[in-house]
């Protein structure tokens, strides 16, 4: 710690001067005045003044006739004004800013004596041609935030028109991936602050995240804007896509806004007809509310000065998650099922709930403030701060292959305060800075719901039964605190912006996390929970401190990390139409030691060095070391005729994304002296037994005494971050008609490092299986490990394996007559090894899925990220009309193909032996000699099991042209989904004097085309297939195939949350006032 402390303050020393932010807040003008024959005037006066507060922004021509202005508020409108002695002034109203985007006006000055009046323009609001757009990105406006329909009101609602994007709706909300990438290897920025979920366990990528809460009201922002290859060196810390949020600002005018949205089960669809049973009819969702309270106000303190802006929303949304059992694909009839509710609270006093619709809530409050201060026309300052809180029941739903008793929910509370503070200062024409600080903390907290008891999964054929305590919920809270400093100084000098700037971020972590505290039991079947019988068993404990388990357990995990980042760049204006820019950034993770296990370090490591393991240089204890990770960039804009009518821009460049916290953090919390870990398989009945007290669980060590156990993360002192070779190649071409634009963008995206891991503690494979499926197979992995001090010793490194392309065209219509639109279609693919889908490291190495096994080399597959095809359509139309009406209709189209997935085993015996079930990829057999067939539980002869298994294959178009041959993970694609959401608005105007204010009622309908007929808008997806049971291990392996499972086809059809089968619909009120 001592050592990170004297380096941040070093460093910090050394570089304040010079340093920028991650996050672009600002826009800024650019261009050249000359006269009528081309020739510079130097010394041209240049003013543009934001006309809704009066801000004023000025420069002065250079030599060379150049000028810019930096730093300015992102939108609009601006009136410019360029004047010059002898010239008749060029004014230019209208004019709209976009984020991080500099806007270029030139003009060749009329002499006095050759013109009558001064020229007097009105802007163009299209942002496509933009002399700073170079990389592959999106810009949503505050008129599309308005129209576009959005139900959940989330980041994702407004993400989604990126033709690049991937949203999936999960427990906690929307998740985010951009061009094939990791959702966790995004960056979310509001106001220039980081405002990522650095810690990495949301899906969403947000903080609080987890309870499913937007990170602000939509309310309190002004624009988005999604950079995906972005070739700013200033823009760092993503791998997929950086999201820059602005929030809204005060100005000259009192402005705000009262509203309120609501929804309910009378405003949504019954049941899809393919999920209703014979004999049943169509249900409404049960009974469930959601409201949203807010009001916005913004307004001037001081005219021209001193500006304010206020948002408060209030969240209280329940959301239903509609359940058949006769859908359930198990093996227990509901009357089965309720037996076993009935057995928990006779015999051990413990009631597990209901298990059908069972309804997630969520509670929030959000609080937005902001003080703009024009201190004069120089400097500028910014002060904000953003407030969330959420509490959230993450209910345990049921499905098709999962009967999940609500009192093994999730309970969430998330408190996060962010405030950032941003200087935009200008030295003349020749120069100007940016210096933003910001600081927040996050305070999650997670708990398992009901009563106290283990928890329990018990396989039910082709389903499971869940009851007890949510396994990762029992020990699990987490503090985050990160400090970013950062400053952007930028040198004006003829044809170049030379910009010289540093980051500086700091993390300081504290997580307690011990998966299944109160004990975790598997059970082959509900007969062997009545006779006790476990198959699986697992529990991670404290070895430090009392005995106490839950949050009271002590063993909590603490460091820090702090990484600079430094960088230079040139921007060239090479001629009037081509831009060029070139840049190098430099980013250094310095990360602290952490708690040194001697025993493993010194006894464990020979162990494991002899048994041929290479531990490249991993010790526990010791810190990733520092490393230089170089990102080199150049991009260009060429607006070949010098018209905006035809734009060819791109770049190539080097990409450093942040990690999740949670992966390197897990070398500090599993470390073998700080948490215990138990577990075992194919477990001997005579050597366990079945215990529902929390308190009295079976360990391999005694709690809090110190002793040697659990799991160990260890990481390479020579691991570097994710990073990325991105190439990007665009045109943007204005059509001869209609005022329509095309363009058409490549992205291909090359993985020069990324994370990939091993498990150390398990010997290499012992032979091989018999017959044409000859994989390896492995030695009992927990029964037999290399050091049973131990449980699984997961290494992490890098692999350079991996790529991902995107090619996307697009063709919109800029607003006009009250009509806006786009319409994109995009083809995305992506292979990786490792995807980093989960947050433990252990897991990340367990549910890889493999035909050898997890330790062998394993190949490049289609990554869960690879996208597909999308195409993508969002139309708005607004009419004002009798004077006092308007109203506004918009439209969002999405088709889609389905998610990969894969063919694998159900392991109900472990096929390879490897330290994971249910990951083995099948061999798929030519004929029946290769594959031997048992009788199964399912009453079918081993030959009858091969005809319908033959069947099968034969009549999937994969399956059948992969015989003889192993399955791919990710080979097949699931099938396609197509749907519609609408906006529908309506605003009455109310005269109140020098303004108008306005009375407005909206509809947003997700899923519309199923409003209007039942069949349509449905949205299908295919999971994993487990097409055979494995029945017995070793090296001839035996099978079975239960044809019945397969009856109804593999598509499944979505109907939980908002993204389901079924419409909803939300109404809203509102009023707006001037």
């Amino acid at each position: 710690m001592k050592k990170i402390t004297f380096l941040f303050v070093v460093i910090l020393l050394a570089t304040f001067a010079e340093m920028s932010a991650q996050g672009v807040t600002k826009s800024s003008m650019n261009g050249k005045v000359t006269d009528n024959t081309g020739a510079a005037l130097p010394g041209a006066n240049v003013i543009a003044i934001h006309t809704p507060s009066g801000t004023k922004y000025g420069a002065i021509t250079d030599f060379d006739g150049y000028y810019r202005i930096a730093n300015m508020r992102t939108g609009g409108p601006y009136r410019v004004t360029i004047s010059y002695v002898g010239f008749l002034g060029f004014v230019q109203d209208g004019v709209f800013l976009q984020l991080g985007s500099s806007k270029s006006i030139s003009t060749q000055m009329k002499e006095e004596a050759n013109a009558l009046e001064e020229v007097v323009i009105t802007a163009n609001r299209n942002g496509v041609f933009d002399s700073g757009k170079t990389g592959t990105e999106t810009t949503v406006s505050e008129r599309q935030i308005n129209s576009l329909p959005s139900v959940s009101r989330s980041v994702a609602d407004f993400v989604r028109i990126t033709p690049q994007a991937q949203i999936t709706e999960g427990d906690d909300g929307f998740s985010v991936s951009l061009a094939g990438q990791n959702n966790r290897y995004n960056a979310l920025y509001i106001d220039g602050g980081v405002s990522n979920d650095v810690f990495g366990l949301a899906g969403s990528g947000t903080d609080g995240g987890q309870t499913g809460v937007n990170p602000f009201s939509i309310d309190a922002i002004e624009t988005f804007q999604i950079n995906i290859a972005p070739f700013d060196v200033r823009q760092s810390g993503f791998a997929g896509g950086a999201i820059n949020a602005i929030t809204r600002s005060g100005t000259n005018r009192i402005e705000g806004s009262a509203y309120t949205y609501f929804r309910n089960q009378d405003l949504a669809g019954k049941t899809p007809p393919s999920l209703v049973g014979d004999g049943e009819s169509r249900e409404k969702l049960a009974d469930f509310s959601s409201n949203i309270y807010g009001v916005r106000i913004g307004g001037p303190i001081i005219k021209d000065k001193l500006f304010y802006f206020v948002n408060y929303e209030r969240e209280e949304t329940e959301t239903p998650q509609p359940f058949n059992f006769s859908n359930y694909q198990g093996d227990s009839s509901l009357s089965e099922v309720q037996d076993l509710s009935n057995f928990l609270q006779t015999t051990y006093g413990f009631n597990p709930g209901g298990f059908d619709n069972n309804t997630r809530t969520l509670e929030s409050n959000k609080f937005t403030v902001r003080l703009d201060w024009n201190i004069n026309e120089n400097n500028q300052l910014s002060v904000k701060h953003n407030y969330v809180s959420a509490d959230n029941l993450e209910a345990r739903n049921s499905g098709n292959t999962r009967i999940g008793f609500i009192n093994g929910s999730e309970l969430f509370e998330s408190v996060k305060n962010e405030t950032t503070l941003e200087l935009n200062s200008s030295f003349g024409s020749w120069a100007s800075n940016s210096l933003l600080v910001g600081y927040k903390t996050v305070r999650d907290d997670r708990d398992p719901s009901g009563d106290p008891f283990p928890s329990v999964d018990i396989r039910d054929g082709n389903g499971t039964i869940t009851f007890g305590a949510e396994p990762f919920s029992t020990a699990n809270l987490l503090d985050q605190d990160i400090l970013n400093i950062a400053d952007n100084f930028e040198i004006y000098s003829g044809k170049h912006t030379i910009t010289i700037g540093t980051q500086h971020e700091f993390s300081k972590i504290k997580n307690l996390f011990f998966a299944f505290n109160y004990g975790d039991y598997t059970f082959n079947s509900v007969s062997d929970f009545y006779a006790g019988i476990i198959d699986e068993y697992q529990r991670g404990y404290s070895l430090v401190g009392g005995t106490a388990v839950g949050d009271e357990s002590d063993g909590a995990s603490e460091f820090k990390l702090y990484q600079p980042s430094v960088y230079v760049q040139d921007e060239v204006s090479i001629s009037e139409n081509f831009k060029f820019t070139a840049g190098l950034r430099v980013d250094v993770p310095i990360f602290e030691d952490g708690p040194v296990n001697d025993d493993f370090n010194n006894r464990t490591i020979p162990i494991l060095e002899a048994a041929g393991k290479d531990l490249r240089g991993a010790r526990v204890g010791k810190a990733i070391n520092p490393k230089a990770h170089l990102s080199p960039r150049v991009g260009f804009n060429w607006d070949v005729k010098n018209d905006r009518t035809t734009q060819i821009r791109g770049g190539l460049g080097m990409f450093t994304s942040r990690i999740p916290l949670v992966w390197p953090g897990g070398s500090y919390n599993n470390n073998g002296i700080t948490g215990g870990f138990t577990g075992g398989f194919n477990l001997d009945p005579s050597t366990i037994t079945f215990n529902p007290d929390i308190n009295q669980q079976p360990v391999a060590v005694e709690p809090g005494t110190g002793g040697l156990a659990g799991n160990v993360d260890i990481f390479s002192p020579d691991l570097r971050l994710p990073q990325f070779m991105k190439y990007n190649i665009a045109i943007d071409q204005k059509l001869p008609f209609w005022g329509l634009i095309a363009s058409a963008d490549f992205l291909y995206t090359d993985v020069i490092t990324n994370i990939y891991y091993e498990n150390l503690n398990i010997a290499e494979a012992e032979g091989f299986l018999n017959g044409a499926d000859n994989r390896p197979f492995y030695s009992d992995s927990f029964g037999d490990l290399i050091d049973n001090t131990y449980g699984r010793i997961t290494l992490g490194t890098n692999t350079g394996e991996g790529f991902s392309y995107n090619a996307s065209v697009t063709l919109r219509k800029p607003f006009s007559n009250g009509f806006q639109g786009s319409v994109s279609y995009s083809y995305g693919e992506a292979e990786s090894i490792f995807d980093g889908t989960s947050s433990q490291n252990s897991s990340q190495w367990r549910n890889i899925q493999t035909v050898n096994g997890k330790n062998a080399d394993i190949p490049l597959a289609r990554s869960d990220f690879s996208a597909g095809s999308r195409i993508t359509a969002n139309v708005s139309y607004e009419k004002e009309y009798l004077g006092f009406m308007k109203s506004t209709i918009a439209l969002f189209y999405e088709a889609n193909q389905g998610s990969p997935y894969s063919f694998i085993y159900r392991e109900g015996r472990d096929l390879l032996n490897d330290d994971s079930r249910d990951n083995a990829l099948i061999y798929i057999p030519a004929n029946q000699s290769e594959i031997v067939l048992v009788d199964g539980e399912n009453g079918l002869s081993s030959q009858q099991q091969w005809d319908a298994l033959d069947a099968f294959i034969e009549g999937n178009d994969y399956l059948r042209s992969r015989r003889g041959q192993y399955a791919e993970r990710n080979g097949s694609r699931g099938p396609w989904s197509n749907t519609i959401d609408l906006k529908f608005l309506q605003d009455f105007y109310i005269n109140t004097g020098k303004y108008k204010n306005t009375l407005q009622v909206s509809l947003d309908i997700f899923n519309f085309t199923n409003l209007l007929n039942k069949d349509w808008g449905k949205r299908k997806f295919i999971s994993d297939v487990r097409l055979l049971e494995t029945e017995q291990a070793g090296p001839d392996p035996e099978f079975s195939f239960n044809p019945a499972s397969f009856e109804g086809g593999l598509e499944q059809l979505d109907d939980a949350g908002l993204q389901s089968s079924r419409w909803q619909m939300q109404i809203g009120l509102r009023y707006i006032f001037n």
